[in-house]
């Protein structure tokens, strides 16, 4: 039986999904049940080959193109080319700038989280095919993810000039920078919504998440100060520890002929996941103590291989992002400042947390300031091959499930790692 367009095949041996909704980015996938389950993750995003016309472009456009991956999180994308690209080029910032960038990259997380959370991932938990029909029973709920998302949104355009592929950020720092009354207004919105963020923790604990054990080696940047973002070192649960400079040597990637995202390995053949889950396994200790008290409310074990899990974790960095957001507000006075780049030729790389995991953006640029190389992988492609693997592993533990039951299985799995399948074909 074969699947027509936007239909679902379900027979006694196979389940295929030629379209997965509530995804960002295009994929399908096939479960055969014959024996040993096989199965394949197709992503058929179209190819979008940002890193081959990147070449030719000077250094200073390179965040405002990037961007344009993702719609979700260009803030990520613009942030890791720019960091990339000074450390190319030698350019240096001053620390407000590193402040503000941590505090733009954090604002874009927990928006994106929020989008996951309640339009991707709750229809899943709740029997709806999305999150339109849900405005009767749920309307406290939406109501909150509204709120939330657009205080979010705001403070993301106070820094970026836009929330949606941001106009400020440049090689050096930013062209424009709010003042203290634009940054006070902001403040007492995200105080207000400390309660709320709460809650988004509990609504997601309302989530029938199922008990799924699928051990691997959980991958996130780690600082000796703070919930790391932007910087610090790459490390993991299993002994994983190297500079971002040393990313090639540890990381491989390689192409499969189903599907136009590329798999990645670390050291050599391991499988690795990477997101909100992963970074809670390797800095759990560096949450804000509310943050840590609501885990042990929500029963989240410490270390965690559940990947069902990354739902409540996303949710909890929910809760610890704003209040980093209203911490760094509180105690930086921001100032306007010039922007000085007088770029070198050479090449370098950088690596940030994006809301679905560690991000990394390399780039050679010549004398004259123009890329002649660039090299981009994203959390999904990290990812990649641990959710064939858990794919796998879910079907062969229920066989027995009702068809039906098994492919919204599959789908809640796949929704839970929040993959962006656009990024992940750049």
């Amino acid at each position: 039986m074969e699947a027509r367009a936007g239909e679902t095949v379900v027979s006694r041996t196979k389940i295929e999904i030629d379209y997965l909704a509530r995804v960002e980015g295009e994929t399908a996938f096939v479960v055969e049940l014959n024996g040993v389950p096989f199965l394949q993750l197709k992503i058929f995003e179209p190819p979008r080959f940002f890193e081959g016309f990147l070449v030719g472009r000077r250094y200073d456009e390179v965040g405002d193109i990037v961007s344009r991956i993702c719609g979700i999180c260009p803030v990520s994308h613009m942030t890791t080319a720019i960091l990339a690209v000074e450390k190319a080029t030698g350019i240096e910032v001053s620390e407000q700038t590193t402040i503000l960038r941590r505090l733009f990259s954090i604002s874009q997380i927990v928006a994106s989280h929020l989008v996951h959370l309640y339009s991707l991932a709750m229809p899943d938990y709740h029997g709806y095919p999305g999150i339109v029909g849900m405005q009767d029973r749920f309307g406290e709920q939406i109501g909150r993810y509204v709120r939330m998302k657009n205080v979010m949104n705001l403070l993301t355009g106070l820094i970026g000039g836009r929330p949606l592929h941001p106009v400020t950020h440049l090689p050096g720092g930013f062209t424009s920078i709010p003042n203290q009354d634009e940054f006070g207004e902001v403040l007492e919105k995200l105080k207000s919504l400390r309660p709320d963020a709460e809650q988004v923790v509990r609504d997601v604990m309302d989530f029938e998440l199922p008990d799924f054990h699928a051990p691997c080696e959980h991958v996130a940047l780690y600082g000796p100060e703070g919930y790391t973002i932007n910087g610090g070192r790459i490390v993991s649960d299993r002994g994983l520890d190297i500079a971002v400079d040393e990313y090639d040597a540890h990381f491989k990637e390689w192409e499969v002929p189903y599907a136009f995202a590329k798999q990645s390995a670390v050291g050599g053949s391991s499988v690795f996941r990477v997101g909100a889950l992963a970074r809670l396994n390797n800095k759990f200790d560096k949450l804000q103590e509310r943050t840590r008290s609501l885990a042990k409310e929500a029963g989240l074990p410490q270390p965690g291989d559940n990947p069902f899990h990354n739902n409540l974790a996303q949710s909890l960095e929910v809760v610890d992002g704003i209040e980093q957001c209203i911490q760094i507000i509180e105690s930086a006075k921001f100032e306007d400042e010039e922007i000085y780049a007088s770029p070198e030729a050479g090449e370098g790389g950088a690596a940030t947390e994006a809301p679905r995991g560690l991000l990394y953006h390399w780039y050679k640029v010549d004398r004259k300031g123009v890329v002649e190389q660039a090299k981009i992988v994203t959390p999904t492609s990290h990812n990649f091959r641990v959710i064939e693997r858990d794919l796998k592993d879910l079907v062969t533990q229920h066989q027995d499930l009702d068809k039906a039951k098994l492919q919204l299985l599959c789908e809640q799995l796949i929704r839970a790692y929040d993959p962006c399948f656009s990024c992940s074909v750049h």
